[in-house]
């Protein structure tokens, strides 16, 4: 499976997660430039913050075309402060990141970053016009405390179809931070751990983390993906 992450990147719901994980971390950093405190409620973090997201999602919009790597650093200046990376990325491996070595793990975590920030940049592109609807806190969820919640947002799809996600976040070091998102019942870290699982015991973790890195370095050659 040459392109292990192909199913992922196109599949309508996952352009609707990665839309939404990027408007949201985007608007989080908005919001903590003007608070300076990200330990607000995230819901209304985002609420205040969604018409400065659009505004800049639509500045950059044309390097899409002209610059798609400055594009890809804008966003990765954006949203990694509040993407929880390693925990993400480690639940997506699970069990092989328990077996990795230190260097496997080091390869690992630069290209997992560099895949998700291509993949915010593909549906950047994409979801340009899509305006997310922040319903609050997901109460039913069992997990909700002061250091974790789920929030529950609205978001069209390319169809102009209502679609339901779920960001599961969690507070470090007084930031709120994505850990995971729920679509329909698919989960973002789930689904990868089942791509990523399956293409490492088809091989093995060496292989698969040099088939990532090509997939990225040809991602970043390109002048449009």
């Amino acid at each position: 499976m040459n392109n292990l992450l192909t199913p992922l990147f196109f599949s309508r719901s996952f352009r609707a997660i990665f839309c939404t994980l990027f408007l949201f971390s985007l608007s989080l950093a908005v919001r903590a430039d003007t608070a300076g405190n990200q330990k607000a409620d995230p819901a209304g973090v985002m609420q205040v913050a969604i018409e400065n997201v659009l505004t800049q999602l639509k500045k950059h919009e044309a390097l899409y075309q002209t610059d798609p790597e400055q594009l890809r650093s804008i966003v990765a200046e954006s949203a990694l402060p509040n993407l929880a990376i390693k925990r993400m990325a480690q639940l997506a491996l699970a069990k092989h990141w328990r077996s990795a070595s230190a260097q496997q793990r080091e390869i690992y975590l630069r290209e997992f970053q560099r895949y998700l920030i291509r993949s915010y940049t593909k549906t950047l592109y994409l979801y340009r016009n899509t305006k997310p609807e922040m319903l609050g806190r997901d109460n039913k969820n069992s997990s909700q405390s002061e250091t974790k919640t789920t929030l529950k947002v609205r978001v069209n799809n390319e169809r102009g179809e209502a679609v339901i996600l779920f960001l599961r976040l969690e507070l470090q070091d007084d930031k709120w931070k994505i850990v995971d998102i729920n679509v329909e019942g698919i989960s973002l870290v789930v689904t990868a751990r089942g791509v990523f699982d399956e293409e490492i015991n088809r091989t093995n973790l060496d292989a698969f983390l040099k088939n990532l890195t090509e997939q990225n370095d040809k991602a970043a050659a390109a002048k449009n993906e």
